[in-house]
């Protein structure tokens, strides 16, 4: 019992330190959301939620929100934009 609780604390310690890694890159996101600036500004998004962010990126790809011109962006590349726009830029 005592060894299935240890591994158990063991996993979510890992889950919660490895959480970050798998935030986007805002420098990366700088370059891939040039196209975006034609109708929007980084600074609009200023601390905005990543996390939100990049769901409604991934929404409008997945054409659950529309959006002008249609996007057609990877999941990564949707966690770096929207890193990217919650850091104001």
């Amino acid at each position: 019992m005592k060894r299935n609780i240890l591994v158990a604390v063991a996993a979510a310690s890992t889950l919660v330190l490895a959480g970050p890694a798998f935030a986007g890159d805002a420098a990366a996101g700088k370059t891939k959301a040039e196209a975006c600036a034609e109708c929007h500004e980084a600074a609009d998004f200023a601390g905005e939620d990543a996390a939100k962010l990049e769901q409604a990126i991934n929404d409008m790809v997945a054409g659950k929100v529309k959006h002008k011109p249609k996007l057609d962006t990877s999941a990564a590349d949707a966690a770096d934009i929207a890193a990217y726009w919650a850091s104001g830029g």
